[in-house]
């Protein structure tokens, strides 16, 4: 009797080579539940970071567009201070590394002592990125006060960062095609139409795959003939 019923608490109990090989088998589920969880996590950091990547090109392209249907030209100016209308519209180097400069009623009072009014001069460029990493970032230069110096001064700031290219085109309906070079102020443009009626523009960066990839706006400019009062 005590014969079986030692041979049958033998029976009940797991060998050391059963529980090595079930905590081999539970190490290996919890290796592969780990890694399925990190692969699930580092995907949903990079689909973030796309969607954040998006978003900041998205609200650059629409700001700029925002801006730039606001622009105006004056014919209202003090002729003895200034030798050219001091209110322009000018693109330069349109089709890559563009650079728009323009007078605009968008101006934004963030303070309500501030003497500043809806008028400002706006300024669009790509530039180097000033934390030393070789990229290219979209810049926004504004300056409230439009002087006879319109191209110095004023608030710069980043508006996208890592950007490729910059292309800025305005629709010339005379010749019925789109330049990406424009000024208001030129002599070849007197007699023919001052401020263009579109403007497109696109941004053209990197997603996370490398790949490069372009989101493209237009903005319709409502002022089309200078102010005159």
């Amino acid at each position: 009797m005590t014969l079986a019923r030692a041979q049958q608490g033998r029976a009940r109990g797991f060998t050391l080579l059963e529980v090595l090989i079930a905590v081999a088998v539970l190490g290996l589920i919890g290796g592969i539940t780990y890694k399925a969880f990190d692969g699930a996590n580092d995907l949903k950091s990079r689909i973030e970071k796309a969607e954040d990547r998006d978003q900041m090109m998205r609200s650059a392209l629409s700001r700029m567009a925002r801006e730039i249907e606001m622009a105006y030209l004056s014919n209202h100016y003090d002729t003895k201070r200034y030798r050219t209308r001091p209110t322009i519209f000018r693109i330069k180097d349109g089709r890559r590394e563009a650079d728009l400069l323009f007078t605009s009623f968008a101006n934004e009072r963030l303070h309500t002592d501030v003497k500043a009014s809806d008028e400002a001069a706006f300024e669009y460029s790509l530039g180097n990125a000033d934390d030393g990493s070789g990229g290219t970032n979209l810049f926004r230069r504004v300056k409230p006060v439009i002087d006879e110096d319109i191209e110095r001064d004023g608030d710069k700031q980043v508006l996208a960062e890592n950007v490729i290219s910059l292309l800025i085109e305005a629709w010339d309906p005379k010749e019925r095609e789109w330049r990406d070079e424009w000024d208001s102020n030129s002599t070849t443009q007197t007699g023919n139409v001052l401020i263009p009626p579109r403007v497109k523009l696109a941004l053209t960066f990197k997603d996370e795959s490398g790949k490069e990839k372009t989101l493209t706006t237009q903005a319709k400019i409502f002022l089309g003939q200078p102010l005159d009062f």
